[in-house]
C-alpha cells in the first residue's frame, strides 16, 4: 500500500520499505540534522538489524516529491515480559504535518489490526522532543504520556586515565567483556540485567532470547561493557554499552554509550556504579573517544540521575514515552 493523499504536500508518498529502501535509509540517517542519536551506524546492514524485528510489512519509508527518504517508521513485534507493540518513528523534523499524520496513521492503523490478536497488548514508542509533528499525530490519536527520559553525555577531555585506572572498592574486582566471556559469567550478567531492570520503565529486561539477540547484535560494543564481582566471584554489577553517534557530519559526535547499568540491590551504596561508569571513561578514552553518554528515566526510584549528574553527565535530548492500549 502507498498513501498518497496527503493534504497539501505534492506528490510526498508513505509505503512499505524493502531491502531496497535500506541504504537509502541509511543515507537519510547520516545526512539529516534533528533526529536526536542512534546506538546503531548509519549502514543498510544496521537498518536491516533494526527493522528485522517488524511485523512483516509494517516498516514504512516517507519519501518527499523528488522520491528522497525524509523519514521511516516501524512496528515491532512483541518481545520481553510484557504484550508491548513497540514502535520507532524518525522523521526529518522539517516534513510536514500531513507527512507525519500518514506514517502515524500507518504504523497505529497496524497496531489495531495485530493487537485484536494479543491479548494485553499496547502500543508504546519513545519519541525525542525533537519530533513534534510525530508526537502531535500521536496525541491527536489518542496516545498518552506515560514516561520522561533524558539524554546525558559528559565530556572526558579532563579525565585522566592514569587516575581513572587506579580507582578501585575493596573487595570488588572489574573485568572486560572478553574476561565475562572466559569465565562463562554472561547468565549471570543477563540475570542480574533482568532483574534490576523490573525496577525501570518499560520493556528492558533480557529474557535469554533476547540476551542472545543483544549481545550478539551490530550495536552491542564489548568495549564498553564490564561486570563488577565480588570476593566469591559473583557479578554484583555490570554496564553493557554501545558506539553512539548523534548529529550528522562535520559535526557527528561519537560516544562511549551506556545502555544498561546495575549493581545487585545488597550491594548498592557501595560507589559501584561509579566505579563501572569510570572503567567506561577508561575504554572510551583508549579508543579516542571523548564522550560519554547515557540515557535515564527521570522518575528512576533509584533516583540513578543524581549520581550521573554528579559524575559531570548533562542532558543535551528530552524524549517521551507514549502509550495506546490494545483492542483485545
Amino acid at each position: 500500500m502507498t498513501v498518497t493523499y496527503l493534504r497539501g504536500v505534492d506528490n510526498w508518498s508513505v509505503a512499505p520499505a524493502t531491502e531496497r529502501d535500506y541504504p537509502l535509509i541509511a543515507d537519510f540517517l547520516a545526512t539529516t540534522a534533528g533526529l536526536g542519536g542512534r546506538k546503531f551506524a548509519a549502514d543498510s546492514r544496521d537498518v536491516a538489524e533494526q527493522l528485522a524485528g517488524a511485523f512483516p510489512g509494517a516498516a514504512t519509508v516517507a519519501r518527499d516529491g523528488s522520491g528522497r527518504v525524509r523519514g521511516y517508521a516501524s512496528l515491532n513485534r512483541p518481545h520481553g515480559v510484557e504484550p508491548e507493540l513497540f514502535a520507532d518513528f524518525a522523521l526529518d523534523p522539517a516534513v510536514p504535518q500531513d507527512l507525519a499524520d500518514a506514517v502515524v496513521a500507518f504504523v497505529l492503523d497496524r497496531f489495531a489490526t495485530e493487537s485484536t490478536a494479543i491479548p494485553g497488548s499496547f502500543f508504546r514508542t519513545i519519541v525525542s522532543t525533537a519530533q513534534r509533528a510525530v508526537i502531535d499525530a500521536l496525541l491527536r490519536r489518542g496516545a498518552v504520556e506515560e514516561g520522561q527520559f533524558i539524554r546525558t553525555r559528559k565530556p572526558l577531555h579532563d579525565e585522566d586515565a592514569g587516575l581513572l585506572t587506579g580507582v578501585a572498592i575493596p573487595g570488588v574486582t572489574v573485568i572486560g567483556w572478553p574476561e565475562v566471556i572466559a569465565r562463562d559469567l554472561g547468565e549471570q550478567v543477563r540475570r542480574l540485567q533482568f532483574d534490576t531492570f523490573l525496577e525501570h520503565f518499560g520493556n528492558m529486561s533480557k529474557t535469554p532470547e533476547l540476551w542472545e539477540h543483544h549481545i550478539h547484535s551490530r550495536s552491542f560494543a564489548p568495549d564498553f561493557s564490564v561486570a563488577a564481582l565480588d570476593e566469591t566471584g559473583a557479578v554484583v554489577g555490570y554496564v553493557l554499552g554501545s558506539l553512539f553517534t548523534a548529529g550528522v557530519a562535520p559535526d557527528e559526535e561519537r560516544s562511549a554509550h551506556t545502555d544498561y547499568i546495575g549493581v545487585r540491590a545488597d550491594q548498592r551504596r557501595r560507589g559501584i556504579a561509579e566505579l563501572l561508569l569510570k572503567r567506561i571513561w577508561l575504554a572510551a578514552l583508549h579508543r579516542g573517544l571523548t564522550v560519554a553518554s547515557l540515557g535515564t528515566d527521570i522518575h528512576n526510584r533509584t533516583n540513578a540521575h543524581v549520581l550521573y549528574h554528579r559524575l559531570g553527565y548533562r542532558a543535551v535530548e528530552h524524549s517521551s514515552a507514549y502509550r495506546i492500549d490494545g483492542a483485545a
